[in-house]
C-alpha cells in the first residue's frame, strides 16, 4: 500500500509484497519501484546491496552443490598394457594464422584396442561409462568448435581362434590448434601443422601405435587457404617419446603426433614488397642528377625514399609474429635500408668534394660502387629464394612419396586379409554342402602331443617376436597381426 505523508505526497512510492516462505534469493524481487517516480540515492544503495547478497547466495549454492558430471576413470583390469591403434582422417585444413601461429582443422580419429569381455556382445549391451577409456585429449588445441565422440564394437573377422573384438572410439572434432612455426626462410618457408594427442594414463598403462589395418588420409579439395599456401598430400602420424627434462614429470605419458605440411606461395610478397623495395633502390640513383652544389635537394630525394623503405619494414613486421630472429625478407628490407643510409651519406659528403672540384669523379665512383652493391644484394636474395624453395619442395615431395609407399603397403595387407577371409568363407561353404559321408572326421578333443605339434608351431618373425601359426598358413591370430603392426609403426 502507498505511504502518504501528512505534509504532502512522498517523493517515491514503496510497495511491499507478502512472501509466504522467505528466500534470500528473492529479496530483491520483493521491492518494486514505480518507474515514473525518482529513486533516492539511499534506496539505490539498498537495492545494490540486495543484488550483491543475491549473487553471493547463488555462488554459495553452486559451490556447495555436489557434481553429478564427475567421471571416475577405472584402471585397467588385469594390469596389462593396452596398445591403442590410431587412425586419422584430416577432413579440412582451414585458416593458417602466421602471426598467432595457429591453424584450424577438422579431423576424424579412430582409436581401437582389444577388449576380451566384449566377446559375444553388441554395442547396445555395453555401458560405455563403466568401461575402460584411453582418456585422450588434444593438448595443443586452443579452441574446440565441435566435438563428437562415439563408441563401437568391431568384430574380429580375421581370426577364428580367439575372436577378441576391438573397442573403437571415434572422435570427430573441429578446433584451432597452436603450433610453433619456423620463419627463417619467409617468404619461401614451409610449415609443419601438428595435432598433438596425449593420454592421462601413463606409458606403462597405454601406448599409442599407428593402425596398420587402414591408411591415414587427408583431403586436398577442402583446403581453404590455397590462395596463400600449398597443402601437400601426406599425413605423418607417429608416437613421440616424452622428454622428462622438458616436462619435469616423474612419469612418462604417451604422445601421438599427426602432422601435415603446407608450403607458402611467395609471389604475393615478391610482387608487393620485394619488387617495390627494388624500385625504391633504383629511384635512389636519381639523386645523382641533382648538382652536388645543392645538397638539400639531393637529401630531400634520398631521405624521402628512406622513409618509404622504413614504412615497408613495418608492413613486413605486421605479417610476422614477435620473433627474435630475422627472416629472409627482413634481411632484404634491412639491407635496403643500409643502402639508403649510404646514399644519404654520399649526398652529404659530395659537398666536400664539390669545393675541391672533384664532385663528378666522386659521384661516378659512388654510383658504380653502390650500383654493384644493389646488384649483388638482389642477386643474393633471388638465389637464396630459389635454393630454399627448391630444397623445401624436394623435402616435402620425399615425405609424400614415403606416405604413398606406406599407403600401398597398408592396402596390400588389407587385400591379403580380405582374400584370406574369402578363402575361409568359401571353404566353410563347400564343407557345408558336402554329404555327411564325405565330411572329414572331427579331430580328437584331447589330441596327442604329436598332434598338438602339428597344429601349433611357434615361429619367430623378423623382429624376433614369437608368432603362433595354425596348420593352415592362411589363418593367423589377430594378436600376431597386431604385434607386427605395432613394430612396423
Amino acid at each position: 500500500m502507498p505511504f502518504i505523508n501528512r505534509n504532502g505526497p512522498m517523493p517515491y512510492r514503496l510497495t511491499v509484497k507478502t512472501i509466504v516462505k522467505p528466500d534470500p534469493r528473492k529479496i530483491s524481487n520483493t521491492l518494486e519501484m514505480d518507474p515514473e517516480e525518482p529513486i533516492q540515492p539511499g534506496f539505490k544503495r539498498v537495492l545494490t546491496s540486495l543484488g550483491r547478497l543475491e549473487d553471493t547466495l547463488k555462488q554459495l549454492e553452486v559451490n556447495s552443490r555436489s557434481s553429478d558430471t564427475e567421471v571416475w576413470h577405472k584402471p585397467r583390469e588385469g594390469g596389462k598394457k593396452v596398445y591403442c591403434r590410431v587412425r586419422c582422417n584430416v577432413i579440412t585444413v582451414g585458416e593458417i594464422d602466421t602471426v598467432k601461429q595457429e591453424f584450424e582443422a577438422e579431423i576424424y580419429l579412430s582409436l581401437r584396442w582389444k577388449e576380451e569381455h566384449f566377446k559375444g556382445k553388441t554395442r547396445e549391451d555395453i555401458d560405455w561409462n563403466e568401461c575402460w577409456d584411453p582418456r585422450v585429449y588434444f593438448f595443443n588445441a586452443v579452441n574446440i568448435d565441435k566435438l563428437e565422440c562415439k563408441h563401437n564394437i568391431v568384430p574380429n573377422d580375421d581370426d577364428s581362434v580367439d575372436g577378441i573384438p576391438d573397442a573403437q572410439l571415434s572422435i570427430r572434432m573441429k578446433a584451432t590448434f597452436k603450433t610453433a612455426m619456423q620463419l627463417h626462410s619467409f617468404p619461401y618457408d614451409h610449415q609443419k601443422l601438428t595435432i598433438k594427442l596425449m593420454s592421462d594414463w601413463p606409458l606403462d598403462v597405454v601406448e599409442f601405435v599407428k593402425d596398420m589395418s587402414i591408411k591415414d588420409s587427408i583431403r586436398i579439395d577442402t583446403f581453404t587457404g590455397h590462395h596463400e599456401w600449398t597443402l601437400h598430400k601426406h599425413v605423418l602420424a607417429h608416437a613421440v617419446e616424452e622428454d622428462r627434462a622438458k616436462t619435469g614429470s616423474h612419469r612418462q605419458y604417451p604422445i601421438y603426433h599427426i602432422s601435415t605440411h603446407v608450403q607458402r606461395q611467395s609471389m604475393y610478397y615478391l610482387w608487393n614488397i620485394a619488387l617495390v623495395i627494388f624500385l625504391i633502390l633504383g629511384l635512389s640513383f636519381t639523386s645523382f642528377s641533382v648538382e652536388a652544389s645543392a645538397p638539400a635537394d639531393r637529401l630531400s630525394v634520398t631521405v624521402t625514399l628512406l622513409l618509404t623503405a622504413v614504412a615497408f619494414k613495418f608492413v613486413v613486421s605486421s605479417n610476422l609474429p614477435t620473433i627474435s630472429y630475422l627472416t629472409l625478407l627482413d634481411k632484404y628490407v634491412l639491407w635496403s635500408l643500409v643502402f639508403q643510409c649510404l646514399m644519404v651519406v654520399q649526398n652529404a659528403v659530395a659537398v666536400v668534394f664539390y669545393k675541391h672540384d672533384m664532385s663528378d669523379i666522386f659521384d661516378y665512383i659512388c654510383m658504380g660502387g653502390l650500383g654493384g652493391f644493389v646488384l649483388i644484394g638482389n642477386a643474393a636474395f633471388i638465389i637464396a629464394g630459389i635454393v630454399k624453395n627448391s630444397s623445401a619442395k624436394d623435402k616435402l615431395d620425399k615425405l609424400t612419396r614415403q606416405y604413398l609407399d606406406l599407403c600401398d603397403d597398408i592396402n596390400q595387407r588389407w587385400q591379403t586379409r580380405q582374400q584370406r577371409k574369402r578363402d575361409r568363407d568359401i571353404a566353410k561353404e563347400n564343407q557345408s554342402q558336402m554329404p555327411a559321408s564325405e565330411k572329414p572326421s572331427q579331430p580328437n578333443p584331447s589330441p596327442t602331443p604329436a598332434t598338438k605339434k602339428n597344429q601349433v608351431a611357434p615361429t619367430s618373425d623378423e623382429n624376433g617376436i614369437e608368432v603362433k601359426k595354425m596348420a593352415d598358413p592362411a589363418i593367423f591370430t589377430s594378436e600376431t597381426e597386431t604385434s607386427a603392426d605395432m613394430h612396423m609403426a
